[in-house]
């Protein structure tokens, strides 16, 4: 699985947000499990990789640095655009939680702290990138500048993101990049246009930030088992009763007029002749 196909995924969880928070179902404990093992085990590869770049650095060896940089210059990327998605389900994870406030469910909890988990895990190896990026050993100039403005774009989009998916202006945005610019979209997402006008303005940004993500990175993929373990296990944590017969997810209305139909006795036709 290609990294853009990561942030997709994102894209698709932020703009439905709302839905998927509307109903937060209890989540199997293995379940969470499955999205930690996932991530922990691409943050492995990633470190590996990366630690092949310090030992080459540190013997002196610019040939190999220059390979290091030739075969595993699609690791960064996919480190560096993969974020959005693992920030976006570490805010999903939060807002489940907060949104049920002291009556939250254990396994929200467990959600909540996984996510972050997960989302710390990511920002040490998004740490790591930035160093490399900055020493730039071996690397061809044409590399940096492309993994840059690659970085610049991601922390752009992923304030959109969070500024989309999140439900109360005044909780803390702390999955964000830029706290205030993250505020100014969930502004403009709320603002008082119609559904089919703010419908048009997500496909439009959705299809802006795929655009520049497919420009600026590689076509092949380095870790694509991997990033399809990490997407299979995130959409596991949605139920599939946050999904219609077509893989969309619910709308909020649809989601409380099933949560409130459940609620409804049976009736009785006993006492009608």
């Amino acid at each position: 699985m290609h990294c853009v196909t990561l942030a997709d995924l994102a894209a698709t969880l932020s703009q439905h947000g709302p839905s998927l928070l509307e109903l937060r179902p209890r989540i199997p404990s293995a379940t969470i499990m499955r999205y930690w093992t996932a991530s922990r085990s691409r943050h492995e590869l990633w470190h590996r990789v990366m630690g092949r770049y310090r030992d080459a650095k540190h013997a002196g060896n610019y040939g190999r640095l220059a390979d290091w940089w030739s075969e595993h210059v699609v690791v960064l990327e996919e480190v560096l655009v993969s974020e959005l998605l693992t920030r976006v389900v570490a805010a999903i994870g939060a807002e489940t939680a907060a949104v049920d406030g002291e009556e939250s469910h254990e396994s929200h909890q467990s959600l909540s702290a996984v996510t972050h988990g997960i989302y710390l895990g990511h920002i040490e190896a998004s740490n790591r990138v930035a160093q490399i990026m900055l020493e730039s050993c071996g690397a061809r100039v044409q590399d940096t500048v492309r993994l840059n403005r690659l970085r610049y774009g991601v922390e752009r989009w992923t304030d959109w993101l969070i500024g989309r998916v999140s439900v109360h202006r005044d909780r803390s945005f702390q999955y964000s990049i830029d706290i205030e610019r993250s505020r100014t979209f969930y502004d403009e997402v709320r603002e008082g246009a119609s559904c089919a006008h703010r419908d048009t303005t997500t496909w439009l940004m959705n299809a802006a930030m795929r655009e520049m993500l497919v420009r600026r990175t590689s076509e092949t993929s380095a870790l694509a088992q991997a990033n399809h373990e990490v997407a299979s296990s995130a959409l596991a944590m949605f139920r599939p009763e946050l999904f219609d017969d077509y893989g969309v997810p619910k709308s909020v209305w649809l989601n409380r007029l099933q949560r409130d139909a459940a609620k409804l006795k049976p009736f009785d036709f006993a006492g009608i002749s």
